[in-house]
This record gives structure tokens, sequence and C-alpha cells, in this order.
């Protein structure tokens, strides 16, 4: 094993996570992923390009909620407690509302997205079917035609047909189930002292 590593790199490189036991100490609590984030104000949560009536998250802190998220199980619900200042009703509501919203428009690009990658999906069978049906005609009856043209075309169809069957779908799905997440997401607020 020296030959890969030196020593200190051969521990590094078998340490072992324990994500499960920390997501149970920090994050989970009765089945429910409590996603804890720290502000000084309304500032750190709307973007200070938004404009009344039109508010949208700031990136940072939207990165920071749907980077927290990804290692939480997909079966727990998730709480967004937003420990700060003080904030009024009027402000709550409008970081409910702002969290809802911005959530709801990544899960609507997120579904759109899977619509496209389907759209596309059944271009490729169709291309698929069409040029394994169009490779054995010209098999049995045009004998002095060139096949490799034909056996590319056929194969760049069922490459990306069976990409998206076993491998991509699985991943549009998880990407759903993730956006969903986020847009069932409660907000809870939570008065520090700091």
């Amino acid at each position: 094993m020296g030959f890969f590593f030196d020593e200190n790199e051969k521990d590094f490189y078998y340490k072992k996570s324990y994500l499960k036991k920390r997501l149970q100490k920090d994050v989970l609590e009765n089945g429910i992923a409590y996603i804890p984030v720290k502000v000084t104000g309304i500032e750190d949560i709307i973007s200070r390009f938004s404009i009344k009536g039109c508010e949208s998250l700031d990136d940072e802190f939207a990165n920071f909620v749907i980077d927290y998220t990804e290692f939480v199980p997909s079966e727990n619900p998730i709480v967004l407690e937003i420990h700060g200042p003080e904030f009024t009703e009027e402000e709550k509501a409008l970081i409910i509302e702002t969290v809802t919203a911005d959530m709801d428009y990544s899960l609507g690009r997120t579904e759109k997205e899977i619509r496209r990658k389907r759209k596309i999906f059944h271009w490729m069978t169709a291309g698929t079917v069409v040029s394994g049906i169009l490779l054995a005609v010209i098999r049995q009856f045009l004998v002095s035609v060139p096949l490799e043209f034909f056996y590319v075309i056929f194969w760049l169809f069922a490459d990306s047909f069976v990409r998206y069957l076993f491998i991509e779908n699985f991943d549009y799905k998880k990407q759903k189930v993730i956006a969903g997440r986020l847009a069932s997401m409660k907000v809870e607020f939570i008065v520090s002292e700091e």
C-alpha cells in the first residue's frame, strides 16, 4: 500500500464518515430535519436586488439551505430555523412568502428540465427504433451500402436512450424529490441573543 500512499495519506483515505449519526445528533429530531440558519437581519435573507412586491432570496442564503438539505435523508421533512433578531409579523410573512416562492420557482425549473429531458428521451427512443429498422432493412436488401454509417446512427440514439433509462432518470427523480422537499419546507423563527 505504501506504493500508492504515504503513511499519512493512507489514514485519510481509510477515514470513514458517520453521517447518519452526525445527522441524528445535529439535525434530526423526531423524524424532522431542522436546518439552522443564523441571520443578523432581513437583508441576510432577502436579496438586496429585490424590489417590494417581487422579493427573492439572497443567493448565499438560498445556496446554504439547498446545500444543507443535500445530506438530509429524503424521507425527512425539512424545517428551516431562522435564528436572528425578533422580526415583525410583516417581516415574518414576507420571509415565509419569499422562501416559499423561491422554492416553488426552483421546483418549477426542475419540473421543466425533467419534461425537456423526457421529450429528448422520446425522440431518442423513436430514433433508436427507426434506425434499428432502417439498419435491418438495409442489411437485407442493400448489401452494397456501407453499414458503418447506419451503425453509428443507431448507437448514437441507443446510447442516449440507455443512458437516460438507466442512469439519468434516477438522477432526475432525485432532483425532483429534493426540489419538492424544499418547496414543502416550513419556516420557524428563533430569537437569538447574539
